[in-house]
């Protein structure tokens, strides 16, 4: 799928007659002030898929530019970040919310492995699919979106 055909996917919803084979499969619940929650999800993905790895805008201070405020203030500093590692054991790192550093997550979103496939979406309720492009895919990063954009992860399954 090149670029522009996510992007269509991204702005036009629907999931099509047919998913991918390897893929993420979310059901996520976008609370209080769902169409805010939507917008800004689509909003941070727009900004994400808008490059690929080669054409990635290497300074964070760009992204803090163009990403808006709820995104990169619901990760920690780096400050925070070196903090929270050396009083949790590491085993509970994954536990720790949020779990990203923002040039970390930066990181790790321009080597996303996952193409946005598409939605539905029904109220508060959005079935959420990304289609898996490579191993492992970096669906932490993407989490991180729709937990600071307010939504509430009720299921995920992927093939």
């Amino acid at each position: 799928m090149s670029d522009r055909e996510e992007i269509e996917r991204i702005k036009h919803g629907g999931l099509g007659p047919t998913l991918p084979v390897a893929k993420w499969d979310f059901r996520i619940d976008l609370g209080q002030s769902p169409d805010d929650a939507w917008k800004r999800i689509i909003g941070v993905v727009e900004s994400v898929v808008a490059f690929d790895y080669d054409s990635w805008p290497d300074d964070e201070d760009y992204w803090r530019a163009i990403l808006p405020d709820w995104l990169s203030s619901f990760m920690m500093t780096r400050e925070e970040c070196d903090a929270a590692l050396a009083r949790v054991p590491r085993e509970q790192w994954d536990e720790l919310i949020p779990n990203w550093e923002f040039g970390s997550w930066l990181d790790a979103i321009r080597e996303r492995d996952w193409r946005w496939w598409g939605y539905e979406r029904s109220g508060s309720e959005v079935r959420l699919v990304l289609q898996v492009t490579g191993i492992p895919p970096r669906i932490d990063a993407f989490k991180q979106i729709l937990l600071a954009s307010g939504a509430k992860i009720l299921s995920e399954v992927h093939d």
